[in-house]
């Protein structure tokens, strides 16, 4: 594109650049090689889809299922109306290879250990590669288990379980203390069977378990050791990662102490204690509340509500869970604020609202504003506050000495380290933190790592490398252009609420092979030998979406590096003056190779560009 004084403004691609275009991979905060395992499901090579997915998540089966999809939200497919179901593309993955599968890869990991090299190419900001991973483990059980330095990591959320496998692998002895009765944190207590099975958790758990890892269940820190006593048992390091325990009830206003109010937490928690009566009223627009109201319609609820300050259009929730809910009678109220909880003899029976005129004031922040004399009230019998969680003393008793917000939370540098030497904390309770399970298994990731270079007394840093490797002349990629989106299967409404198993039923063989196809291949790049270019402009007139254009170097312009590039041309040679510089314009390109196989020098190949991260 050209700017005010004529000048087309160009750019030479980095790594970061490269890996930007692969918009699915840079979304997700494992760095998971979407692509590649789509593709492998196009190909019809299931466990190897399997085992890229696995590459870079030790719960992996756990977030086909609840991960929030950040790689769909930034498909370049989105623009063209639907962008590829990548997530249902991972759970039909590990439904046939991961732990949950008639033949788990567990089962077969000393074979892969002498093959699988295609997994040889790290991505993300893991350790080892899958068939590595357990060989090194199996040596560093049978060699130094006993002389590794030992780590206490304190919660077995998504966070602890995810350090708790690095490190594990590393050579680490490693124990989780867990305050409650079974492992998993808010994935068991705060996420539906209907949305995750608890065996498939519970499985995921046990692979990590067996690799060495000590698991001390109704062990809370506070109560009866703290972080002294850790210390004194000889732990060189702490990983805190209790989440967010306590309910946050942020509605300050009339009539909150009333019976049959409850926290959208305590509620998922103890739904079976507890009794909604007829009607119940969900507040909150998140995907918490779209789990509280379907959990309280297979409780038998017979009127289920959700009110929200947020529009239908803006909710956090999905649309797919927002659709799932309506399926199931939830009825909606969008734009609604409360203002007031009554209640007869002591139980709350009506909540007063005010319609929302704005959520957010001018400068971005949370400010919601109200339509004067705009008053709505919903009979209810039973409300279920799903707006959060909060960390409170309660909760942090016998963590002494650390710095805090003041809201509750402990502060933590980027490397998850904090004030006190040796102890580190990440997830929920970590003063920046966001929800949601990969974001929770990342920070477990980088907290092995600081961990690791705490321990070496050295801080490892990570390197990115990039590379292209090379197609086939014939490469073509038109198909995905053709093929239509179609919607995940899932079970009606009535046969799921009846027996209170999964909504998603998942793709079938064929439509996850069609499904697959559907992906742009982002990563494969034409590369041009300078060389070997008859400066003919054929490619520009073969690219149908005006991806490509031969230019007059005198008309570029962009960094230093253009700058020095543009010199040497033209001072290279009179064959290089005038109409000399092929551009590319990466956002109309498809990577469908047409410009290659046309190519009369044959100066244009196809490759597909991979990236990796290493510790040093």
């Amino acid at each position: 594109m050209k700017n005010l004084k004529g000048k087309y403004q160009v750019k030479i691609l980095e790594i970061e650049d490269y890996q930007a275009l692969m918009a699915c991979q840079s979304a997700c905060p494992l760095g998971t090689d979407t692509k590649r395992y789509v593709k492998a499901i196009t190909d019809g090579d299931y466990e190897k889809a399997f085992l890229i997915a696995r590459q870079t998540n030790p719960l992996v089966s756990v977030c086909s299922r609840v991960c929030t999809a950040p790689c769909e939200k930034s498909c370049r497919k989105k623009d063209e109306g639907s962008p590829v179901d990548i997530r249902a593309l991972k759970r039909f993955a590990c439904d046939r290879h991961g732990v949950a599968s008639p033949h788990a890869v567990a089962k077969r990991l000393d074979e892969l250990s002498q093959q699988a090299e295609w997994v040889g190419d790290r991505t993300g900001n893991h350790i080892l590669t899958m068939s590595r991973q357990f060989r090194k483990v199996k040596e560093a059980r049978e060699s130094s288990r006993k002389a590794a330095a030992r780590v206490a990591i304190v919660g077995s959320g998504p966070t602890g379980l995810s350090a708790a496998h690095d490190l594990a692998l590393l050579g680490y002895r490693v124990t989780i203390f867990e305050a409650a009765s079974l492992p998993g944190g808010m994935l068991r207590t705060g996420i539906p069977g209907f949305r995750l099975p608890k065996e498939i958790l519970q499985q995921e758990i046990d692979a990590i378990l067996e690799l060495g890892v000590e698991l001390k269940l109704n062990s809370p820190i506070g109560r009866d050791q703290s972080l002294a006593d850790l210390r004194a048992q000889g732990y060189e390091a702490v990983f805190i990662t209790i989440g967010l325990q306590d309910p946050l009830r942020i509605l300050d206003m009339e009539g909150t102490d009333l019976k049959g109010i409850y926290s959208g937490v305590d509620y998922v928690r103890d739904y079976e204690k507890i009794s909604l009566g007829k009607r119940c009223l969900v507040i909150g627009g998140g995907g918490v509340a779209i789990d509280c109201a379907q959990h309280a319609v297979r409780q038998g609820a017979g009127q289920v509500m959700i009110a929200c300050l947020e529009s239908w259009e803006t909710m956090p929730a999905s649309l797919s869970e927002k659709e799932d809910a309506q399926e199931e009678g939830i009825v909606f109220h969008p734009s609604l604020g409360p203002r007031r909880f009554l209640g007869h003899e002591g139980r709350v029976t009506r909540v007063e609202f005010l319609k929302v005129s704005s959520v957010f004031d001018a400068e971005g922040k949370f400010s919601p504003t109200f339509v004067p004399n705009s008053t709505t009230i919903l009979e209810v019998d039973s409300v279920i506050l799903a707006v959060g969680q909060a960390s409170t003393a309660p909760s942090l008793s016998g963590l002494e000495g650390l710095e805090m917000t003041p809201n509750g939370l402990i502060r933590a540098a980027e490397d998850m380290s904090t004030n006190l030497p040796g102890v580190f904390v990440g997830g929920d309770v970590r003063w920046r933190f966001t929800r949601n399970a990969t974001d929770a298994i990342a920070d477990g990731q980088k907290a092995a790592r600081a961990i690791h270079g705490y321990l070496g007394g050295k801080t490892l840093e990570v390197r990115k490398k990039g590379y292209m490797r090379a197609l086939a002349p014939d490469f073509e990629n038109t198909r995905c252009e053709t093929i239509a989106p179609i919607k995940i299967p899932k079970r009606a409404a009535s046969e799921r609420i009846r027996t209170k198993e999964e909504i998603t039923l998942g793709y079938d063989e064929a439509q996850a092979r069609q499904q697959a196809a559907r992906c742009r291949q982002c990563s494969i790049q034409a590369v041009f030998d300078r060389s070997r270019c008859l400066l003919c402009g054929t490619c520009a007139e073969t690219c149908v979406n005006g991806a490509l254009r031969l230019v007059r170097v005198a008309d570029i312009q962009g960094d230093e590096k253009v700058a020095k590039l543009t010199d040497a041309l033209e001072k290279a040679s009179p064959r290089t003056r005038g109409m000399t510089a092929i551009i590319k314009d990466e956002s109309r390109c498809v990577s469908c190779g047409m410009c290659a196989r046309r190519c009369p020098g044959g100066a244009i190949t196809m490759a597909e560009f991979y990236s990796q991260e290493e510790w040093e």
